[in-house]
């Protein structure tokens, strides 16, 4: 392990190089002294980190949104990603045989290394220090997540527009056909009382998000109902 070289990756260097060690130390390679309690630690540490900035960027956000927006950020997916980047997995210690069967390229294992990493410099430095290297490295997984999770709540961002033009957002069933196994939903959404956008979905939740994507869609192309500017019309029922 070049100890220097992650130091130097990752924008900070340790006191007690024992903690940095045993971050990168997979339990094949040292049954007791391994990374596995500090992957513990750095979970929770690093789910502290992004929803307090995710909650102090985005307060408007209800807490679902939140959640949606911390887990596809504190995932599997994205952690690995950022070590990627930051080209340390090839230090990882590992058994010998788990050297040859690659293991440090594994998905789960550069999130694990991740989160003890991010634990042995919450250890070493404090939260404020871990706080600067999550933040920093995972800044364009936070935008992504926020930017995504705003994309995909129609429903919230309706429920804003009507909030703002003093109007009521209604969904109703229109009619649910299949198989009980497997039904289809239709939604309309009615803003101010007329009917502004329909949905379909093999679930309510998603046949009501459809039927508001198809409202924003009228909004953003500013189609009007000339007895009622405030919203846009598909149709009336």
């Amino acid at each position: 392990m070049n100890a220097k070289k992650i130091e130097e990756k990752i924008g900070y260097t340790f006191r007690d190089g024992a903690l940095l060690e045993r971050a990168f130390t997979h339990a094949s390679a040292n049954a007791r002294d391994n990374y596995q309690n500090l992957e513990f630690l750095g979970d929770s540490v690093l789910g502290f980190i992004v929803s307090r900035r995710l909650y102090d960027a985005y307060a408007d956000t209800d807490e679902g949104g939140l959640t949606k927006m911390r887990a596809s950020v504190v995932s599997e997916r994205p952690l690995a990603a950022a070590i990627d980047r930051l080209g340390i997995s090839g230090e990882l210690i590992t058994g010998e045989n788990e050297r040859k069967s690659g293991v440090s390229d594994h998905s789960s294992v550069k999130c694990d290394l991740f989160e003890s990493l991010t634990a042995a410099i919450y250890l070493d430095g404090g939260l404020e220090e871990a706080e600067r290297f999550v933040l920093d490295v995972l800044s364009d997984e936070i935008a992504a997540a926020a930017e995504s999770a705003k994309r995909l709540d129609a429903k919230s961002r309706v429920n804003e527009y009507a909030m703002k033009k003093g109007i009521s957002a209604e969904y109703r069933e229109e009619k649910r056909t299949g198989a009980p196994h497997m039904p289809e939903f239709t939604f309309s959404l009615l803003l101010g009382g007329v009917v502004a956008g329909r949905g379909s979905g093999a679930s309510k939740r998603e046949a009501q998000q459809a039927a508001a994507e198809e409202a924003l869609k009228a909004l953003a192309a500013g189609k009007k109902q000339k007895n009622d500017p405030r919203c846009p019309i598909v149709s009336r029922r």
